[in-house]
């Protein structure tokens, strides 16, 4: 198995993430691999796919709860030429 070491970590982040780890009766480095698994995609999405998850969140009102952000590239086209005008 790989090795992953994080630095920097928030002291915040940190205890919000050892009480929650204590919480589930993990450890720190087993409630880590929890998060992350529940959270990174096995694959990335395609743009159809985000396309299709917006649609149903928005026709739910939930479109907010999304974690990130996705943009198609002419999306991205689009608000490079509008910010050159």
């Amino acid at each position: 198995m790989a090795t992953l070491t994080l630095r920097n970590v928030p002291e915040e982040l940190y205890e919000r993430l050892k009480a929650q780890a204590t919480m589930n009766r993990r450890s720190l480095n087993q409630e880590a691999i929890a998060i992350l698994e529940r959270n990174v995609a096995k694959r990335p999405r395609t743009p159809e796919e985000q396309a299709e998850l917006f649609a149903r969140l928005a026709a739910d009102g939930q479109r907010d709860r999304l974690a990130g952000v996705w943009l198609d590239a002419e999306s991205v086209k689009e608000m490079i030429n509008e910010g050159r005008r």
